[in-house]
C-alpha cells in the first residue's frame, strides 16, 4: 500500500480498488487532473499510466518507476561507494595504529 501512494499518489476518497484481472476487456478511462505517471516492469517494459485506478493495478502487479537500468546503475553506484569507503577507512586505521 505504502508503495501505491508512493508511486501513484493518495488514494482517493472513497476509492473502491476493481477487479481487473478477471475482466480481459476493462479499458482504462483517462481521469482529469492525474498527472501521467510512468512505470516499469522487470524487463525493463514501459507503460504510461493516466488514473490513479490504472497506476494502483500496474503498481500492484509489480511495476515499479524506475527502469532496470537505473536499479542496476544505482546498484553499481552504491557498490563503488562502499569499496572508496571501505579502502578509505583501511587506511586511516593503519595510519591511526602506527
Amino acid at each position: 500500500m505504502e508503495i501505491v501512494i508512493e508511486l501513484c499518489g493518495d488514494y482517493p476518497p472513497g476509492f473502491e480498488k476493481k477487479v481487473i484481472a478477471s475482466d480481459p476487456n476493462y479499458v482504462f478511462e483517462t481521469e482529469n487532473g492525474y498527472e501521467p505517471r510512468e512505470l516499469f516492469n522487470q524487463e525493463g517494459y514501459a507503460v504510461t499510466v493516466s488514473s490513479f485506478v490504472e497506476c494502483e493495478h500496474y503498481v500492484s502487479g509489480g511495476w515499479d518507476s524506475s527502469p532496470l537500468n537505473n536499479k542496476e546503475a544505482a546498484l553499481v553506484g552504491n557498490l563503488l561507494l562502499f569499496v572508496v569507503v571501505a579502502i578509505l577507512l583501511q587506511k586511516f586505521i593503519k595510519l591511526i595504529l602506527k
